[in-house]
């Protein structure tokens, strides 16, 4: 899709010479006045402005234009705006750029500068844009490629390269901590939507009012304090790909506008009543059952069915182990880096280690261990890795009694004894959680009226001991 210009002039030969001149690469819009300006932003996404400074009521006074930069500036702050000059007026047009506009060229136009002002102008732009999303993945995802040479991760970047060029909606599944945004950015850059927008946004973070403003966008005066408009990621993300992070934390009132976006390309800011369109590719992401979410009524099931066109399953890092070793190197590499360390290696312990924890956490949480060890080395190895089982590292998604039997010694135990130990391990844990009371560490396990006798056997059985007071 073409990125859009528009041109604010009076002159209608002006605004021919200048449609004509760009039309073979960019979608023109026209405004004669300034009401006609505040029409075409009103009700399209505009990538571009060109601002004549001599307009009506008073062509005569360039303060008129150099008022409407302000007005731009003031409530669309992500659209570029260039100014139209006279050629002998260099000191006014470095006056526009002080106000924020981009550039500037002069009349009578010359058709090399006015084009090479507008590529140039329109580049820094997007160019500023794909820098913020850079760092912004710089600062957000686990690792720069999706590493790890398993099945399952041959297999996963398999997919990624079927589904990348196609149009459809993408629903992303995996546990916490896997790297679902890093496979919606592999989906993107490998689409041919690379060179536009990529914009992610946490669904379950954010308030439904907050949320529904940052998709869509919304007026001056849309609510209180809403001092000047602004794009909805929605908007910015056109011709590019929009991630949706945690879509089942989406409330319903905001489930119904998006549907409505998705099936027509068309959607109003808040407080607005303009159409606009965007032509965005979605991916979405979840954790949780989207299904049962259904069910339950929480989540509306058209659209369940227009997200769900093509589904991809991340694997947790415990069914792909044997990568660790290349993630761990990978991490290790960055870690020590930012910490400015020069650090070569994992000792084959701690590697060891490693290996042999079920990591509830997945990625992320390995990422987390290998950076405090990182922080805490002394040398160019690192010797010693923190607890696995420190509560700063068990995610609240931890399956305990996987956790428990992975730290069993390979000792041949049977089933029936591991399943004891762990019973009686379970029973230490509700009483220290509960003030070693009884009744309350019963009712905590899930025991219902029989709480107390059900713990009072347990804890004969176990020959636990436990004072309490009656």
């Amino acid at each position: 899709m073409k990125q859009t210009v528009l041109v604010v002039d009076d002159n209608d030969i002006n605004r021919l010479n200048l449609k004509l001149l760009l039309k073979e690469s960019y979608q023109i819009l026209e405004a004669g006045d300034l009401d006609g300006a505040d029409d075409a932003l009103s009700s399209h996404r505009v990538d571009l402005v060109v601002l004549d400074l001599a307009l009506p009521p008073e062509p005569d006074n360039p303060e008129i234009g150099m008022a409407y930069l302000k007005k731009i500036r003031a409530e669309s702050p992500d659209t570029p705006v260039v100014v139209i000059t006279g050629h002998d007026e260099r000191a006014l047009a470095k006056r526009a750029q002080a106000l924020g506009a981009l550039d500037f060229f002069g009349k009578p136009f010359d058709p090399d500068e006015v084009k090479g002002t507008i590529d140039r102008s329109m580049q820094a732009h997007w160019q500023a844009i794909r820098e913020q999303e850079m760092q912004r993945a710089l600062d957000t995802q686990v690792n720069s490629d999706l590493l790890g040479e398993s099945a399952d991760m041959q297999a996963l970047r398999t997919m990624i390269s079927q589904v990348a060029s196609a149009p459809s909606t993408v629903l992303i599944r995996g546990e916490t901590g896997t790297g679902k945004e890093l496979v919606a950015r592999q989906l993107h850059i490998t689409s041919s939507r690379s060179k536009q927008p990529f914009i992610a946004i946490n669904c379950a973070a954010m308030s439904a009012e907050l949320l529904e403003s940052e998709l869509f966008g919304y007026e001056k005066g849309a609510f209180a304090g809403a001092m000047k408009r602004k794009l909805g990621w929605f908007e910015r993300a056109s011709g590019g790909t929009l991630f949706l992070d945690e879509v089942a934390g989406l409330p319903l009132s905001v489930q119904g506008k998006l549907l409505r976006a998705l099936e027509s390309g068309e959607f109003s800011r808040l407080g607005g009543e303009a159409i606009i369109r965007s032509d965005v590719r979605l991916i979405c992401s979840s954790r949780e059952d989207l299904e049962q979410r259904v069910q339950e009524g929480s989540f509306r099931d058209d659209l369940y069915y227009r997200i769900h066109v093509v589904e991809i399953l991340v694997p947790p890092l415990r069914d792909h182990v044997e990568d660790l070793p290349l993630l761990s190197d990978a991490i290790l590499m960055r870690k020590a880096a930012m910490c400015g360390k020069r650090m070569d290696a994992l000792s084959d312990d701690v590697l060891g280690q490693l290996e042999r924890y079920s990591w509830p956490g997945n990625v992320r949480e390995l990422e987390n261990v290998i950076e405090r060890a990182v922080v805490l080395a002394v040398g160019e190895k690192v010797e010693a890795i923190p607890s696995l089982m420190g509560p700063q590292l068990v995610s609240d998604d931890a399956d305990p009694l996987e956790q428990w039997l992975q730290q069993l010694p390979d000792s041949g135990i049977r089933a029936e004894k591991a399943v004891a130990a762990f019973e009686m391990k379970l029973v230490e844990v509700a009483l220290e959680r509960n003030q070693h009371i009884k009744a309350r560490a019963g009712r905590w396990l899930g025991f219902g009226d029989r709480a107390k006798d059900k713990m009072r056997y347990l804890c004969d059985k176990y020959d636990i001991e436990v004072h309490e007071n009656p």
